[in-house]
Formats: C-alpha cells, structure tokens, sequence
C-alpha cells in the first residue's frame, strides 16, 4: 500500500504541475534525441572508417623475370603476420586482362595496349589485413628483407597517409561529438536539479504537513523521483518515436553516402541494447541530480 501510495504522489505532482512536467519532459526529450544522433553519428563515422580500410591494402610490385617460387616462398611469409586476411598473387597476365576489360570501353588505351605488343606490367602481391597497423609491420620487414632485391615498388607509403589522416579527422569529430554530449549531459542534469528544487518549494507546505505528522524521509523523497522518472520515460518515448520516424524517412539516403552504411539495421539489430543503455544513462542522471536537489532543499 505504501508503495502505491508513493507512486499516486508522483503521478499527482505530474498531474499538478504541468509547467514543470513539460519543462522536464522537453529537456529528457532532447537529450535522448543529442544520445540517439550522437550514437548515429558514430556508427556513420566507424563504417566509413572499416570501408576505407577494406580498401586499403598493401600492394608489392615485383621487378621483370623474378622466379614464381621466389613470389610463393614470400606470400607464405606475409600470410603468416599476425592480422593478415589474405595474400593475393596477381601475374602480369591477369593484370593486363582485368585492365582491358577495365578499360574496354576507351578505345585510345586499347589501341595504345596493342601497339606496345608488349605486357606492360608486372607480377604482384596484394596484402589485406583487418588492422592497418600490419601494414607498417610488413613494410618494415620488406625493407630490410633479402626479398627487397626482387621488389620493384611498394604502395604502402602513399596508402598510409591517406588513411592515417581520414582517422584523425574522423578521431577529431568523435571527440568533438562526446565532449558536446558530455556539455549536454551537464546541462541537464542542472536542468532537473533546479526543476526539482522548484517542485518541492512549490510543495513546501504538504511536505510541512507531512513532517508534522511524522512521515518518513522516503516518503517525502520518493514521490519526487517518481515524478522525475515519469517524464524522463515520456520524454524518452517521445524522442524514440521521432528518431525512429527519421531512420525511415531516410533509408534511401544513406546508400548515397557509403553502400555499406544502413542505420536501420544497426539501430534495429541493436535496439534493446541501445535503449537499455540510454534508459538507464538517464535515470542515473534523474536520480543523482533529484536526490542532490531534495537533500539540498530538505535537510533530511
């Protein structure tokens, strides 16, 4: 029964003082709304950071007439680092036909092939690897390596500073992003601080009658927390609904960005861990900042 009672408290404060239950409400809202965008925003950043590295790869150029078994003994060595996916093996003649059927539709670069009546290219090895940071391991190795003799021309070096500055422009807009959080985290912990201070000062004399009486300290406290949490959840609700409607507004669009990029999936796939989080992010801050402002005000 006194359970109840507690929660019919914090609906009647919720009932009583709309003002301050919307004020609340809206700032939950936003605040969801800035957690939601914010975790988007990762997701876009560390999916077009895995697809620039999936493009990425470690390419050794060989020299004319190195011996096969020269180019296998090699391969079997970088497959052999840690984080390496796969060596591919690519002969001349493979690349001269993937670069006609490239390019089959110029025909000034056919006819410029068939003049040469030579293969202008080479044999070489494609390296991918699930970490970049391989690739410096390998590019060390080959250049102290007695392999170095028959390697024509490594491609790691320009790779290497493309993809080293895409991170630390999209490491920047990640700090960015969680100290704007970290600012609005803040702010609204202030918010529903003073709003409480506010609900109870509005309330100063019930809670007189209830100290008079000789009502427990939760049962002054609780009702306040309640009230809290039910327009912290109604404004949660409200900025889920609203994201979610954006995330199907605009499932075409993200395709125009990066093919691999589909918030949909990512947010649905991790829906309840996501919301979980976020729920129980804001009743941290909720009840920390609704018990600070009830000790601050009530001395008990």
């Amino acid at each position: 029964m006194i359970i109840l009672r507690i929660f019919k408290e914090g609906f009647e404060l919720f009932k009583t003082k709309p003002l301050i239950s919307l004020v609340n409400t809206f700032i939950t809202f936003l605040t969801t709304l800035f957690l939601l965008f914010f975790i988007l925003i990762f997701y876009v950043i560390n999916e077009g950071i895995d697809y620039v590295k999936s493009k990425l790869d470690f390419t050794v150029y060989f020299k004319e007439n190195v011996q096969r078994e020269d180019i296998d003994r090699l391969a079997s060595i970088l497959g052999n680092f840690n984080g390496v996916d796969k060596v591919i093996f690519v002969t001349k003649e493979r690349a001269f036909e993937e670069f006609q059927r490239k390019f089959i539709a110029n025909p000034t670069i056919i006819k410029a092939l068939n003049e040469l009546k030579i293969n202008p290219f080479v044999d070489y090895l494609i390296v991918r690897a699930n970490d970049i940071k391989v690739y410096e391991d390998i590019s060390k190795y080959l250049e102290n390596s007695p392999y170095r003799a028959i390697i024509d021309f490594l491609t790691y070096s320009e790779n290497k500073e493309v993809i080293n500055r895409f991170v630390r422009i999209s490491n920047q807009i990640q700090l960015g992003l969680t100290l704007f959080v970290i600012l609005i985290c803040i702010f609204t912990s202030l918010i529903i601080f003073n709003s409480t201070l506010l609900t109870i000062y509005s309330q100063k004399d019930e809670i007189e009658i209830f100290r008079l009486i000789g009502a427990p300290n939760y049962f002054i406290r609780l009702p306040f927390i309640i009230f809290q949490y039910i327009c912290g959840f109604l404004g949660f609700l409200i900025a889920e609904g609203v994201f979610v409607f954006f995330l199907i507004k605009t499932k075409d669009f993200w395709k125009n960005i990066l093919i691999t990029i589909n918030p949909n999936t990512f947010y649905f796939v991790n829906f309840w861990n996501i919301n979980f989080a976020i729920l129980t992010f804001l009743f941290i801050i909720t009840t920390i900042s609704t018990s600070l402002a009830i000790q601050k005000y009530l001395k008990i």
